[in-house]
């Protein structure tokens, strides 16, 4: 897409009748609603192919290629697009490389393409050996089987999307509506990573992988399976900013969660809502290092099958990668609320220094009968995992969230759980689940939300850890330091703005004969700030208010 074309995109919310005539003369196809077939022998990278509204049956897109420069953009013109089908798929990719399908052409429409109903079939269908295809701002509702699927299936008659022969690239899924789904609302690579039986031929192959795999800003509601599936994807693979809401209603043994991150892939799952699912909330068989943090998962399976122990449901659970390997989870800052049985499961084998860190869970239902067991379970050795400052209780008054009733669980100013969480790095996690900025004021706070009320855990004193003092502050033009006992130490000392950047990273030397030392700040702006310090013996944060006008 041209550079011109863009910023005609952009000043559309200003100008929507302009733009909407002058992309129509800009389309190298205008696809009217008796279309079913596009064939890329007639396009060029760059090109756009412009759907005309109204009710219409499938669409197929095949061979359409373009570059990772100039990808094919197909998109909406003049309203709505809505398939209504009774075929096997509403929209199929085959054959495509470098293609992106995107519904936000008109300012009025936030999904200007509507799957409304597949009777046979998905919403939308990446196969054929496509590659590089981007969803974006479209509504799938009423589907016989998945919402999206983006994989293709190795087959007798070639094998030529086995491991060895095809990888599929960078999968993009943002901005999408999917309802009403009767299998899994996405189903992204392949769930028989560790081989796939072949019937027709008696042949059992290996299929592909995919390399990048982008899932976000997504609601996904009343799906028959897993909300969000990820499997056979082992780099570039992220899960982030979705909704999932009832997951699992059928009830289907092996496909019940909010979102599951598959054998052969290594996923971050984070800033995720997950709520009032029959399944799990994340169920994790990935492999290698991952990352769950950040994500709210309210109130995971509690409706199947309600008080039977024999059936339980957890709000993450981690299990063994189909193929045995070795994998490692940092669970860290998200909120779980009222899971059916425990908060964090775990059942690997094949698994170590594992973190699970600045959780809150709260009133598990197995707690009656596992005590505090039911917050986190597992049958690791003490070696594979560290479990520290986390929020467990069996009270959710206690935690002190904004509107329990509402399910607005960010934290009141007079958490407990405010600046109560260990510091991970700056390396680690700088934001919260509504991409708000950690820390804020004197620390970071326990689970997904980072209370950024101005008096949130704010402590009168002027101790950093336990052996620096601070003086004055609230400050203006300098700070000055000292050591609460004379000792001899090498301080690395930094001052840390609420975006996380470093201001005035500096080392100082302590000794017997001069145990304070002064940092100018009149150039710094009114705010509150970090004071961090760390030394061979010694280690601390703080705040600093800085009154500069």
């Amino acid at each position: 897409m041209s550079g011109f074309f863009k910023h005609i995109i952009l000043i559309s919310g200003i100008f929507c009748n302009s733009f909407i005539s002058f992309s129509q003369s800009y389309c190298k196809l205008s696809v009217s609603t008796t279309v079913t077939v596009v064939d890329g022998a007639s396009f060029q990278a760059g090109d756009t192919i412009c759907i005309q509204p109204g009710v219409r049956n499938f669409l197929l897109f095949r061979n359409l290629i373009g570059t990772a420069e100039s990808p094919i953009t197909i998109i909406n013109v003049d309203g709505k697009v809505i398939i209504d089908t009774d075929a096997y798929y509403g929209i199929k990719f085959s054959g495509c490389k470098y293609v992106r399908m995107l519904g936000n052409n008109i300012v009025s429409e936030r999904y200007g393409i509507f799957i409304r109903r597949v009777g046979n079939g998905a919403g939308i269908s990446v196969d054929d050996m496509s590659t590089n295809v981007e969803l974006a701002n479209i509504e799938i509702s009423y589907t016989a089987i998945a919402g999206i699927y983006a994989k293709t299936d190795p087959n007798c008659n070639s094998f030529v999307a086995t491991r060895d022969k095809f990888t599929m690239y960078d999968i993009k899924i943002h901005d999408c509506y999917l309802h009403d789904i009767q299998d899994e609302g996405m189903y992204i690579g392949s769930t028989k990573f560790t081989g796939q039986y072949i019937e027709a031929c008696d042949t059992t192959v290996l299929p592909h992988i995919i390399h990048g795999v982008k899932v976000y800003n997504n609601i996904v509601e009343r799906t028959g399976w897993d909300g969000i599936q990820v499997s056979s994807t082992p780099t570039d693979c992220e899960i982030y900013g979705n909704i999932v809401r009832n997951d699992s209603w059928r009830e289907t043994p092996n496909q019940m969660s909010g979102i599951i991150i598959g054998g052969g892939s290594v996923c971050d799952c984070y800033n995720n809502i997950i709520m009032d699912g029959i399944g799990d909330g994340i169920d994790i068989f990935g492999s290698n290092e991952m990352r769950i943090f950040n994500n709210l998962i309210i109130r995971a399976g509690r409706t199947f099958y309600p008080g039977d122990p024999a059936y339980p449901r957890h709000g993450i659970f981690f299990g063994n990668p189909p193929d045995g390997s070795f994998a490692s989870l940092a669970i860290i800052f998200n909120t779980i609320i009222q899971p059916k049985t425990t908060g964090i499961r775990f059942f690997n084998e094949n698994t170590t220094g594992n973190l699970i860190h600045n959780n809150i869970v709260c009133e598990p239902g197995a707690f009656a009968d596992n005590g505090n067991d039911a917050y986190f379970n597992h049958n690791l050795q003490s070696s594979q995992f560290t479990l520290s400052d986390n929020y467990f209780t069996n009270d959710i008054g206690t935690v002190h969230f904004v509107d329990i009733q509402s399910d607005i669980y960010d934290l009141k100013a007079n958490s407990p759980a405010i600046n109560k969480a260990i510091d991970l790095g700056y390396s680690g996690v700088l934001f919260d689940i509504e991409n708000r900025s950690r820390p804020f004021n004197a620390g970071f706070d326990i689970g997904a939300y980072e209370c950024h009320e101005v008096d949130a855990g704010i402590d009168a004193k002027n101790e950093i850890g336990d052996c620096l003092l601070l003086f004055p502050n609230p400050a203006s033009e300098s700070v000055s330091f000292s050591t609460k006992y004379p000792v001899n130490e090498d301080y690395s000392i930094s001052l840390i703005n609420m975006y996380g950047q470093y201001l005035i990273p500096n080392q100082v030397t302590l000794n017997l004969d001069n145990n304070r030392f002064y940092v100018n700040i009149a150039g710094f702006k009114k705010g509150f700030y970090i004071i961090r310090f760390f030394s061979a013996n010694y280690q601390g944060s703080g705040k600093l208010f800085i009154n500069n006008e």
